[in-house]
Parts: C-alpha cells; structure tokens; sequence
C-alpha cells in the first residue's frame, strides 16, 4: 500500500468537518424554535420538504461524514459510501430545487460532495486505500 500524499489528510479532515457540520444543521432542522429562527428561504424548504426528502437529506450528511471517516481510515469502502452520499445529495437538490429554485447552499453542498466523492475514486486509484 502506498502512503498518503499529506493532502490527503487534509482534504479527508476537511470533508469531515463539512459533513459534520451538515449533520449538525439536519438535528438543528428537527427543532420547530431553531427553524422559527433561520431565513424565510430555508424555513420554506424544511417546511415544504417531504419525510422521503428529509430522509435522504440524513443520509447525505451522516453517509458523507462516515464516508469521510473511512477515508481517514484509509477503507476503500468509502469510494461506495461516498458515492452513496453523493446519490443522496443529488436527490436532496433535485427536491429543494424544485420546491424553491436552485440555491447556493445545494450547489455548494453538490459540488463538494461530487468533490469528495471524485476525490476517493483517486485514493483508491492510486492505493490510499486498503481494501479491507
């Protein structure tokens, strides 16, 4: 197995802490007060999503920072769970997109997970990753 390059690190760390920060927005999203209390754009889209939406929308981020976590664990299973997540993003955009136009925040959040995701096929490509 050949060692990381030390951006691999970095770029692993990194997605982390995003979709840890996006799982800590969808618990945040489960709270009526906290909602109460955002924008009128993203109250609109929590209250306009379906439960299938919402449901995919967790999967996205808890699927990206388990995804991101085998990456620092160096697990090729992670190409999988973060092309699982990245499914999850885009059905996440396609809904809220529909629901209230394209925003910034789905076009980031896509972009990264495809980012991340791109990102894992060339760790495992070049032998980051053990396959067990």
């Amino acid at each position: 197995m050949v060692k990381p390059h030390f951006s691999f690190w970095i770029i692993a760390g990194l997605g982390l802490i995003w979709n840890l920060m996006g799982c800590l927005n969808f618990l945040t999203q489960l709270s009526a007060e906290a909602v109460a209390e955002m924008p009128e754009l993203y109250q609109q889209i929590i209250e306009m999503r379906p439960l299938w939406a919402t449901l995919v929308f967790g999967v996205a981020v808890f699927g990206g920072a388990a995804g991101c976590a085998l990456l620092l664990l160096r697990a090729r299973v992670a190409v999988a769970v973060l092309f699982g997540s990245l499914i999850a993003i885009v059905l996440t955009t396609i809904q809220t997109s529909m629901a209230v136009g394209m925003t910034t925040s789905t076009t980031v959040a896509l972009l990264v997970g495809a980012a991340l995701f791109w990102y894992s096929t060339i760790a495992a490509r070049v032998g980051w990753l053990r396959s067990k």
